[in-house]
């Protein structure tokens, strides 16, 4: 074939190398006379080669000549090389993963209940922390693994955030009625109002009262006690008439019948038989109460015990109620209630009844208003929020407008605060400084106890009362 012929083959840079523009020259060989590509069968479909007429060699020699292109052909022609076989399964296995990632992304079913049980857990996981005077961050979620796999955190976040709006949208009315009987108790309480003093004694009038009800009822029962002990004395003199008595049929019957009865009087036997029936019934019910299923296993017939010292019968736990996605295991002996793997997951209960939120600058805290005070929880996110200006502030002033009383400066080295005297100082000397809180003032004990007072609720007068009582008098007369 001539030079001019072969030059045919070559791609122009500019030419469309689509695999589907791709004939002859897919094969890494560039055409020639023998060969004949173009109009030959297409390679890997039982194309011949001049050297021994093997199906299929066209195929093999691009697969040995993969990544490489731009091999040299006839005539010192350059013909398009073959697709790179490493790709193609690389590309392969692309497809693959798409394909088992489709298959493993979990249903919508699946997904609400995943998203269902990580809520449950989230609020679980709150009421033992504020059980503990801690406050959760979202932060806590990942750190745990309670975030869903379909979900990323921030997602799982505004999940959480979310479900307690709707809820306390919901419920609304519950809420505001709950907050009205909690305003309504803590109104009952009263706070002092000027400088303290000893008290009276007051009586303690249900005290005695009590102590009057108890010497009624000794009395009552002593009566009652010497009643029955007359109408017991009275009872056994009839007893012993009658005793008399019947002593003497025994007594005719070995006389006349010549033989001894050996059952025991009719009346006697009746009253043990009544006895008897009356202890067994009180002992039916007490294996009532106390084993309810105690009662229908002495009536069902026992099971035979088998070589190993179990019963043969039934399922000595069938009565046993476990809860779902739990079984029985015995370990060394002993029975112990283990989570059940293959058991299919099972829905939890979600309660958020109390769950309260505390919005911050950086994040959103979360407790149980059952198992933390709000003052507690106050306190708790101002330390979180990491503002030893604000937390002191809003301490001095809740004391005087709660109590009222003086904050004492020993007190922010408690939890949740944690501040030591020099970061007091420091704090009290920056709150100085900025001119922005006027109503704080400071005083002192005799003993030199400092303290801190709001003149929004109390004149300094009051508030060294107040902090001579606690540092000085109040330990006096202990």
């Amino acid at each position: 074939m001539a030079a001019e012929d072969t030059q045919v083959a070559v791609a122009a840079p500019e030419e469309d190398l689509s695999q589907e523009n791709l004939t002859g020259a897919s094969c890494g060989k560039g055409p020639d006379a023998v060969s004949g590509c173009p109009g030959a069968t297409p390679c890997g479909e039982g194309a011949d080669t001049e050297a021994g007429g093997t199906p299929g060699v066209g195929a093999s020699e691009a697969a040995a000549a993969s990544g490489v292109a731009g091999t040299a052909g006839t005539d010192g022609g350059v013909s398009v090389g073959a697709p790179d076989a490493s790709g193609a399964g690389e590309a392969a296995g692309e497809g693959r993963g798409a394909v088992e990632a489709r298959q493993a992304e979990p249903t919508p079913e699946e997904r609400e209940l995943a998203e269902n049980n990580a809520l449950a857990d989230v609020f679980d996981d709150v009421r033992r922390q504020s059980s503990d005077s801690q406050l959760v961050v979202p932060s806590r979620w990942v750190e745990l693994g309670l975030v869903p796999g379909h979900m990323t955190s921030d997602e799982f976040e505004m999940l959480v955030y979310e479900h307690l709006e709707d809820y306390r949208r919901d419920h609304k009315d519950e809420i505001a009625a709950e907050k009205a009987e909690r305003a309504r108790k803590a109104s009952s309480i009263r706070s002092a109002t000027r400088a303290v003093g000893v008290p009276p004694k007051i009586p303690n009038r249900r005290l005695k009262q009590i102590e009057e009800d108890e010497k009624a009822a000794a009395k009552k029962a002593a009566r009652e006690a010497s009643e029955a002990g007359t109408a017991a004395s009275a009872s056994g003199a009839d007893e012993t008439t009658a005793s008399a008595g019947e002593s003497a049929a025994p007594d005719a019957a070995i006389t006349l019948g010549g033989a001894v009865d050996a059952a025991a009087p009719s009346g006697v036997l009746a009253s043990s038989e009544v006895a008897a029936e009356s202890a067994s019934s009180v002992r039916a019910e007490a294996m009532d109460v106390f084993a309810p299923h105690a009662s229908e296993a002495a009536s069902a017939a026992p099971a035979e015990p088998s070589k190993d010292g179990a019963a043969s019968g039934d399922d000595p736990f069938a009565d046993l109620k476990l809860p779902e996605g739990y079984k029985l295991v015995e370990l060394e002996g002993e029975y112990v209630l283990v989570p059940d793997e293959d058991a299919a997951p099972v829905k939890k209960e979600i309660h958020c009844e109390h769950i309260v939120t505390l919005v911050g600058q950086h994040s959103y805290y979360l407790y149980d208003s059952d198992l933390m005070t709000k003052s507690y929880a106050h306190w708790a996110f101002l330390a979180a929020e990491d503002n030893p200006l604000a937390t002191f502030v809003d301490c001095v002033r809740e004391d005087g407008r709660v109590y009222p009383r003086p904050f004492a400066a020993e007190d922010l080295a408690n939890p949740p605060f944690h501040m030591s005297k020099s970061k007091v100082e420091d704090t009290w000397a920056e709150l100085q400084k900025s001119g922005e809180y006027p109503d704080i003032e400071r005083c002192e004990a005799s003993n030199g106890d400092v303290y801190f007072f709001s003149t929004l609720y109390m004149d300094r007068t009051f508030a060294e009362s107040l902090a001579e009582y606690r540092s000085v008098e109040r330990l006096s007369n202990v």
